[in-house]
């Protein structure tokens, strides 16, 4: 016979409050990158708090203004309630379906109204955490009619604690938060002939339910239930089953390496801490993990973690290819259970780089949307970090407004190897503008020990970073808002493998940009552009045209890969006026190329991405 555990919630104890007292319901309308929202929670989560003998609250994480990750889990059920009511705009709350007078003196007096229906509500969950089982009753004392009324069943999460903000508002804590409706969020109907003579009642069962895979905790798992007149929205009743007490639960609490970069092609002693948060004493458990979506691998735990306590258990040896990588790692089968189901999962992201530095001159200007490129690393959340536009035919921006202050962004390139470039200069193009006169910073960073130290050889700030006048829009450059610069790196000649990273820092203020990353011998450069130079298409994948503005010399066309090796060339003779030629670039592996243009007095090279 399968075990299960047994949490019952009453509210119509005798002697306590009257048959028909009824337990308010707010449903609470947030958003994990609303300002206001992070705002106003703290007063509401109060006062509910200070109300768990008269409220029972549900909150619906919306789709906007923002990133949530609550919201992506069960985005169709949340839009369901949002259109149930017409929410606009969050934050936003409702009492019992027909008020917003979330207050004290508004919990006070709705909590007055009797209600016509008492309610019982109570749940287990099954020993694998895979389901659950829970029973609601309502009782009617008198005749009732129930017209185009339904019951509405929620799993809630009390408690969703985050180590850093999901979103961009600063909120780590949620309370409360819906996580699914059973058996939909259009619920169950209440029949009416049950309540036809005085003391009718009528039980839901709901039996075998699904435990979504996407709870951050099984101990804050409750339900929350009530009465709905689906035509007035008016809530007669609620109940809430607490969450239930479990005995053999234990989670990965924390996975300590590897570190943001590694220049290894295993990831070796990666060491994990597994908690204990059941009652009873794990002495056993299988330990799953997997890089990205590849193949899980597992390992046996043995040994004695106490409720409470944590244990260290390192992995085996873990084999990864050069690129950035998510490393998971969950548990099952905790004290021989024998369940498969996936339970106390953790992940981390890390960056292999198994590869050579690149050799010769490293050319990027962004125009593939296919960001980050082969070896490019985002060593910060996705939710606040270096993205691709379209900008400038192709551009890497930091939205620095969209970011709380200090949030940073980390985009590290493929290392290059700085011994094959004589004299070495970093070039890049940028472009900034304060929103008013905040200091956003962009700093640069190079390391040749594989990430392990970083040193900073670009810093600029606020309004010495700028390249326009601070504006209260977001902040969008034109052609002459960017300005060049230029960073020596003679002091790494020696290194073999040089990582760069560019660091965006917030200070809540506007966007940054960063194009036209070269790296070059200075000697390399061009003393003179040669005049409308355009790659077209770009990507190309059979030929790419090349058009240019001739002044009556010379020109060399030539296309080279980005270690200096040249596939092609063509020598155009006595160019004057527009011109016009083509490069066939079939049969070329995809990657990064660039195309170069000299003649006696100029050399200009732009990059071609070939798929």
């Amino acid at each position: 016979m399968k075990k299960t555990l047994l949490i019952v919630a009453s509210f119509f104890a005798a002697g306590a409050i009257s048959a028909q007292q009824r337990l308010v319901l707010v449903e609470a309308f947030s958003q994990a990158s609303c300002a206001p929202c992070a705002a106003q929670n703290p007063e509401l989560n109060a006062l509910l708090a200070n109300n768990t003998t008269k409220v029972v609250s549900v909150k619906y994480q919306t789709s906007w203004p923002g990133y949530d990750p609550m919201n992506l889990q069960n985005a169709g059920q949340i839009a369901s309630r949002v259109s149930y009511y017409g929410i606009s705009g969050v934050p936003d709350r409702i009492q019992d379906g027909t008020n917003q007078n979330i207050t004290q003196t508004g919990i006070d007096t709705r909590y007055a109204v009797p209600s016509p229906v008492t309610m019982t509500i109570s749940h287990t969950i099954s020993a694998d955490f895979a389901t659950a089982d829970i029973t609601v009753t309502i009782n009617a004392p008198a005749i009732w009619n129930p017209a185009n009324t339904v019951l509405q069943l929620a799993m809630v999460e009390k408690l969703v604690s985050f180590p850093t903000p999901p979103g961009t508002n600063g909120e780590m804590e949620f309370h409360s938060v819906m996580r699914k409706m059973y058996p939909s969020e259009t619920g169950t109907p209440v029949v009416a002939s049950n309540f036809a003579t005085a003391g009718g009642t009528q039980t839901f069962t709901f039996t075998g339910v699904a435990i979504p895979s996407y709870i951050y905790d099984l101990r804050e798992i409750a339900f929350v239930a009530w009465v709905q007149n689906n035509t007035t929205k008016e809530v007669y009743q609620a109940g809430l089953s607490e969450p239930a007490t479990l005995s053999n639960l234990a989670v990965v609490d924390e996975i300590d390496n590897p570190a943001n970069l590694s220049c290894n092609a295993q990831l070796a002693n990666v060491s994990t801490d597994l908690e204990n948060q059941g009652t009873n004493a794990i002495t056993s458990a299988t330990v799953n993990y997997k890089v990205d979506n590849g193949t899980v691998l597992t390992a046996p735990f043995t040994g004695n973690i106490a409720p409470g306590s944590t244990a260290p258990f390192a992995l085996p040896a873990i084999p990864s290819t050069s690129g950035s990588h998510t490393l998971t790692v969950w548990l099952s089968n905790i004290n021989a259970s024998g369940s498969a189901v996936a339970v106390g999962t953790n992940s981390t992201t890390f960056a292999t780089i198994t590869d050579a530095g690149l050799t010769g001159p490293y050319s990027q200007n962004f125009s593939s949307s296919a960001f980050p490129y082969s070896n490019f690393h985002l060593a910060s959340a996705t939710a606040s970090n270096w993205a691709r536009v379209s900008t400038n035919s192709g551009s890497m921006r930091f939205a620095a407004y969209a970011y709380t202050a200090g949030n940073t962004g980390d985009m590290i390139m493929a290392p290059i190897d700085l011994t094959s470039i004589a004299g070495a200069q970093l070039m890049f193009d940028v472009a900034y503008a304060q929103y008013s006169s905040e200091n956003d910073k962009l700093q640069v960073q190079i390391s040749t020990d594989c990430g392990a130290t970083w040193a900073t050889v670009y810093d600029k700030a606020g309004a010495t970073l700028s390249t326009a006048a601070a504006t209260q829009s977001s902040f969008v450059p034109t052609a002459s808002q960017w300005r060049q610069e230029t960073v020596d790196l003679a002091a790494y000649a020696s290194s073999t493998k040089a990582f760069i990273k560019f660091k965006g820092i917030s200070a809540y203020g506007n966007n940054m940009y960063v194009d036209k990353i070269l790296v070059q011998n200075p000697l390399g450069l061009e003393t003179e552009s040669v005049e409308n130079f355009v790659v077209f298409p770009n990507p190309a994948t059979d030929v790419a045209n090349i058009s240019f503005e001739g002044n009556g010399g010379d020109y060399t066309i030539r296309l080279t890969d980005l270690s200096g090796r040249e596939m092609s060339s063509k020598v155009v003779s006595n160019a004057v006026g527009p011109q016009a030629h083509q490069v066939s670039v079939a049969g070329l592996a995809s990657g990064n190329y660039l195309v170069v243009i000299s003649s006696n007095n100029s050399s200009t090279t732009q990059q071609l991405v070939v798929q």
